[in-house]
């Protein structure tokens, strides 16, 4: 299988949809000779923050030594963002050889799929099947949706689970009250585990409390075992926040002036959360020095995530775009506070808007719209993506309608962005991760 095929049957796979069960998964790695034994597991659920705490996680334990596998979703730009080994991509040929490898045993009579394994059963296998002959000593894997029957929950066991927050998502698939969402997530749990969560709401608390009862695992909760507390925030010579640093008092140690180069401060509960993790590690008999656990947090990036880029206007001038795939009504909040905290000064709001039909709209623009001056919204380029009149409907509700532009497509919308924009004016690209990669490529064209 050559790599141009590997990327057509992908896209072909993709318009299979989702499909909740672990039956394809379990036999995709029963084929390749996988099981319990092979990996020492983090897995991360939630509903926002997900890969946040993966990548400090990540960052931490490959400063430690360790080898680290780390699987993510969604992909911004290259489908191979998802799997990494020690920070770097899965490369093409190990891609072709192990898809060439995974179908091969798919198409054999035996092997009776009920249905055809779909784009993310495919990718997990793949990840899976590439970390274990990259003998990685520790692998984090983000869950693609909810937990329970998500295909990334195949194996019985796990060094540490964590359940970042819980808020309304996918609700034709988790169902729509919090309790349902919080035991489709709650599906992680293994018996006597480790649970560190950031889990607040009442409700979906007592439902993770009451699993971690039943399953004789131990539970650590940011805010009560984890707490943090905000330092101050480093500024450059153009007042851009370069870093914020945060004090953690844990499970068992206490940081001080520690510090995270991702924006915001829902950064920093994402890197309590991580840290939580790590003193979860101790009581499986794994250690991380301090200067390790330091150097891992400062050097921790995360593309898409109030990512910050300086660009040239249509008239020369300077302006900066940042990126953030904020796509419910939590992230969109966290997005605006970040903003009005001043993490990236600005005189105007320019705001590129692509949602998914699936959200709730009309709570993300009550977050975000109120900060914009003018609003440029389009459609992410997938079947899922809301088509632009609509949510055109829900943005003029705060801006009048002359500043209310539309455009075909994510990268024709940042370049009108970029058109009425004027120096120290800030586009700021949300919605969804699909836009966000859609206009990441468009800035490299």
């Amino acid at each position: 299988m050559t790599y141009p095929q590997v990327l057509d049957y992908l896209s072909a796979s993709e318009r299979l949809g989702i499909k909740f069960g672990l039956s394809n998964i379990k036999k995709l790695l029963r084929a390749t000779g996988i099981g319990d034994e092979k990996f020492r597991i983090i897995h991360i659920t939630g509903t926002n923050g997900k890969g946040s705490v993966a990548i400090f996680l990540s960052s931490i334990l490959k400063q430690a030594g360790f080898k680290v596998g780390l699987y993510t979703s969604p992909h911004l730009i290259d489908f191979r963002e998802r799997i990494q080994v020690d920070g770097r991509y899965i490369s093409k040929r190990k891609v072709a050889q192990l898809l060439s490898q995974l179908l091969f045993f798919t198409r054999t009579p035996h092997a009776k799929f009920s249905q055809k394994p779909t784009y993310f059963e495919i990718m997990t296998a793949l990840a899976l099947q590439y970390f274990s002959q990259a003998n990685v000593e520790i692998a984090i894997l983000e869950v693609g949706m909810g937990g329970r029957l998500d295909a990334t929950n195949v194996f019985n066991h796990s060094l540490v689970s964590i359940i970042t927050n819980v808020n309304h998502e996918h609700t034709e698939y988790l169902g729509k009250r919090i309790s349902d969402i919080s035991r489709e997530k709650a599906g992680i749990i293994k018996n006597n585990g480790i649970v560190i969560t950031g889990v607040k709401q009442k409700r979906a608390l007592g439902i993770i409390k009451g699993v971690c009862r039943k399953k004789k695992t131990r539970l650590f909760r940011l805010g009560k075992d984890i707490k943090v507390q905000y330092v101050n925030q480093r500024k450059d010579a153009n007042n851009f926040c370069d870093f914020q640093m945060f004090n953690y008092q844990g499970i068992f140690d206490s940081f001080r002036d520690l510090k995270i180069r991702l924006l915001g401060r829902h950064q920093i509960e994402n890197a309590a959360l991580a840290l939580g993790a790590i003193e979860g590690l101790r009581l499986r008999g794994i250690q991380v020095a301090e200067n390790h656990l330091r150097k891992g947090l400062e050097k921790a990036t995360w593309s898409g995530r109030l990512e910050v880029l300086n660009c040239v206007n249509r008239k020369g001038e300077n302006c900066r775009v940042v990126l953030d795939g904020a796509h419910n009504p939590s992230a969109m909040r966290s997005l605006k506070n970040a903003l009005l905290e001043g993490v990236i000064p600005h005189r105007r709001i320019i705001l590129v808007l692509g949602v998914l039909k699936d959200k709730d709209v009309k709570k993300m623009m009550a977050e975000i719209a109120p900060l914009c001056q003018e609003v440029v919204v389009t459609s992410p380029d997938t079947e899922r993506g809301l088509d632009k009149n609509l949510l055109r409907r829900e943005v003029i509700n705060y801006l009048p309608s002359g500043k209310v532009r539309m455009e075909n497509g994510v990268g024709e919308a940042l370049m009108r962005a970029l058109e009425v924009a004027s120096t120290d004016d800030l586009i700021c690209v949300t919605g969804s991760l699909y836009t966000v990669g859609e206009a990441k490529r468009a800035l490299k064209r």
